[in-house]
């Protein structure tokens, strides 16, 4: 069973946030982003970080109470992010997934709660404003690595805030565009 996690909580524990937004043209209702994210297919993923080549792989499960599980796996700022998503939102146009992350930093485990947005707003006609948003919260584990290895908070979040900035510029354009052709592909099929 989850347990609620108070807002005050999260908010003493935010490392970095970020957001990106881009836009689409789609029939709104054909627009289905919880869909597409847990039946997001590995080469697509992958193609979302051309540059960077960032994305590494991406697949699919459940969690161990039954729930859709959508697992990526990225390299951001050199360490590299195994993410369990399970749905907190799971709209047409909102979700929200969340995931206790391993990282590998170095040659060190550790973990993160990471926190993905999506929301697309119509804005007129079947154009969609997109914001792609991402928060990363710290865990006991990774307050614990940061001690061990004498990181200064303020440093890392300044490195984390970089990294993060940079990926959510170069994917968030590439979701916009793969979540269009989705919600374009279940326009024709209707």
């Amino acid at each position: 069973m989850a347990v609620a996690i108070p807002d005050s909580y999260l908010d003493s524990r935010l490392l970095v946030k970020s957001s990106v937004k881009s836009q689409f043209t789609a029939p709104t209702s054909s627009i289905d982003m919880t869909e597409w994210l847990f039946n997001l297919d590995e080469h697509e993923y992958i193609a979302c970080t051309p540059q960077s080549h960032a994305h590494l792989t991406a697949g699919l499960t459940h969690s161990a109470d039954g729930k859709r599980m959508s697992i990526n796996v990225e390299d951001v700022g050199g360490a590299l992010i195994i993410q369990h998503y399970v749905a907190a939102i799971g709209e047409r146009l909102h979700c929200r997934v969340v995931s206790t992350s391993d990282l590998l930093i170095g040659r060190d485990f550790t973990t993160a709660q990471i926190t993905w947005d999506l929301l697309a707003t119509p804005i007129g006609g079947d154009r969609h404003e997109f914001v792609n948003s991402v928060w990363i919260h710290s865990t006991d584990r990774f307050d614990a690595y940061m001690v061990a290895h004498h990181i200064p908070a303020e440093g890392a979040r300044h490195e984390f805030q970089a990294a993060l900035d940079a990926h959510n510029a170069e994917e968030t354009p590439h979701f916009a565009l793969a979540i269009e052709k989705h919600a374009l592909k279940r326009s024709a099929s209707k």
